[in-house]
């Protein structure tokens, strides 16, 4: 996370683990990002096929969305992956990022929740640099004791939600 922009989502000792990082996928991470999750959880070929060409056609199309994923920094092996989509919000009169699913597991799988909430912590980021204000995240993410100390609180549609605010302009 950028240091000279203040984020409601607290980092905690644990979730600053040396053996994973958190970054945006990019589409170079297409294949093996389709392949872990393949191996997560197997689907039919066609429903495997459909799966990817999603995944692809988000990772190609950063104005409908992102992909935050977790890797461990001791060699290419996925840990987390959060896909979110942009939706127009009309209550919250502007777009929403919207994570409705999280993949874990791997060496850090105990750390699940840990590893979630840093990734909320970069698309906070990205959000407010891209003037999206608000973060909704579906209710299985979160429990009611991790999402209030990140700032995330209940919205009227069953979602947690994060206001977020906009990035301070740098010109020059």
């Amino acid at each position: 996370m950028r240091s000279d922009c203040p984020s409601p989502l607290p980092s905690s000792p644990e979730s600053a683990s040396p053996l994973a990082s958190v970054r945006l996928a990019g589409t170079a991470d297409a294949h093996s990002l389709g392949a872990w999750l393949q191996s997560r959880h197997p689907l039919p070929v066609a429903a495997a096929r459909a799966r990817q060409a999603l995944l692809e056609g988000l990772l190609a199309r950063p104005e409908r969305g992102a992909c935050v994923v977790v890797e461990t920094t001791a060699g290419p092996q996925w840990l987390g992956c959060l896909p979110v989509t942009l939706v127009p919000h009309l209550e919250l009169a502007g777009l929403a990022a919207l994570a409705t699913e999280w993949w874990c597991g791997g060496v850090l799988a105990g750390q699940d929740a840990a590893l979630l909430l840093d990734c909320c912590g970069l698309l906070a980021d990205w959000c407010r640099a891209h003037g999206v204000r608000h973060l909704l995240l579906a209710p299985a993410l979160l429990t009611a004791a991790q999402a209030a100390p990140a700032g995330f609180v209940p919205h009227g549609s069953g979602l947690w939600h994060l206001n977020l605010s906009p990035a301070a302009k740098m010109l020059g």
